[in-house]
């Protein structure tokens, strides 16, 4: 048998809480990014009114701003 005491156990569980934490904190920021860089892949920035909207998969290369009807290229809004 194993023999641990009291203090290694409290440092272990700690450890084990610790880890598991940083884990979740890692992956969720990893999940924001892709999401975001996703959400700025399919988004027009109108250069008139400043509306930002989002486009159709296919299509054609020039939409239409819905609040103030101006023409617009396709293309992702830039990086923050």
């Amino acid at each position: 048998m194993i023999g641990i005491g009291l203090a290694q156990l409290i440092m272990l569980v700690m450890l084990i809480g610790v880890s598991s934490v940083c884990a979740l904190w890692f992956y969720t920021f990893w999940s924001e990014r892709r999401r975001e860089l996703k959400r700025r892949r399919i988004a027009i920035l109108c250069r008139i009114c400043g509306c930002t909207y989002a486009i159709p998969k296919k299509g054609s290369s020039i939409t239409v701003c819905p609040s103030c009807g101006s023409k617009n290229e396709r293309g992702g809004l830039p990086p923050i």
